[in-house]
């Protein structure tokens, strides 16, 4: 199977990753339009923006040049699987660590684990506005 490099990164984020395009976005800190049009190679994807893609997709080495260059195009290098649960591992652990760098941070979020499920969603409800408000901003 010949896939294009924007094809590729396309499949990763989607059957490596499984983020919906939104959700990728907002990861790479673009717009859901523009990476719409890197993955439908209306757009070129410049290299400052391919490292990005390298970091926050938390793409192998191996399996990134196997991507760039079209290496047994559409055959993991790595089994997906494996692939996935390294990407959670790695956001997982920088969760861990954000947490630990922010106290307060974490008992809020702690003290959030005996409320109720109505009480969580509308605080999770909040915490996601208050972050695209600050975007915005």
């Amino acid at each position: 199977m010949e896939l294009e490099l924007h094809e590729e990164l396309q499949r990763y984020r989607k059957e490596v990753l499984d983020l919906s395009q939104g959700e990728a976005a907002e990861r790479l800190n673009i717009g859901s339009s523009s990476l719409s049009n890197y993955e439908r190679g209306k757009r070129e994807i410049p290299s400052k923006m391919l490292r990005k893609f390298k970091e926050v997709y938390k793409i192998p080495t191996e399996e990134m040049n196997r991507i760039i260059y079209g290496e047994k195009a559409g055959e993991y290098t790595t089994d997906p699987l494996v692939l996935r649960e390294s990407f959670e591992d790695e956001e997982t652990t920088a969760i861990i660590k954000m947490l630990n760098d922010h106290p307060k941070l974490k008992r809020t979020l702690a003290s959030l684990t005996y409320q109720t499920e109505k009480r969580k969603e509308k605080f999770a409800s909040q915490v996601s506005s208050l972050y695209n408000y600050a975007q915005d901003w």
